[in-house]
């Protein structure tokens, strides 16, 4: 299967471009499109990382150009799927123009998903709780149930928390639980 090329877009940290990134597609199958991306460092070109994603088609894409669009909207749609702050560098079949529409509505996604996480897990106990610990928990895009919170060890990472699962998890600390939990690593920290 080969994938044709459709943009690149470097990733810039603090104004500072440290990943590249081209995307390519394949309509697999009239319901399937595959995206090979490919990431690499900005400094010697490298190969960081390289994988396919796996989209379904939408009936309502009127051509192959309006498709790409929506895909690169859904890739935009979740901070995870990006290092840095994307720029546009190149495409064939996008302007820069719609490029950063592009960007902007996927920007707004993961505002409008963080807000809804926050309007519909703020009233959780756990998340009552580490607000009223100063643990400064906030949404996380990646469902609408997943949070994140300063680690109760006072050092500079975060503890996981799902709000459907009622728990939470440290991976550096090797800690997890549920509130109840929660509140004894806080009690003996403070009492330590």
């Amino acid at each position: 299967m080969e994938h044709k090329y459709f943009v690149t877009f470097e990733q810039e940290i603090m104004s500072f471009p440290c990943y590249e990134t081209e995307l390519f597609y394949s309509f697999i199958s009239k319901d399937q499109i595959s995206i090979l991306r490919i990431d690499r460092n900005f400094i010697d070109k490298s190969i960081e990382k390289e994988g396919t994603l796996l989209f379904p088609l939408n009936p309502s894409w009127s051509n192959e150009i309006d498709a790409l669009k929506e895909i690169l909207i859904e890739i935009f749609s979740y901070s995870g799927n990006c290092y840095g702050y994307p720029y546009f560098t190149k495409s064939l079949l996008i302007t820069e123009n719609e490029f950063n529409e592009i960007l902007k509505e996927g920007i707004n996604n993961i505002k409008k998903s963080k807000d809804e996480t926050k309007e519909n897990g703020q009233a959780h106990p756990l998340i009552i709780y580490c607000s009223e610990q100063n643990l400064y928990p906030e949404p996380e895009d990646l469902s609408p149930d997943s949070w994140k919170a300063n680690c109760p060890s006072g050092r500079q990472h975060h503890i996981m928390i799902s709000t459907s699962s009622h728990s939470w998890g440290c991976g550096y600390c090797c800690k997890k639980g549920g509130l109840e939990e929660l509140k004894e690593w806080i009690n003996t920290s403070k009492s330590s």
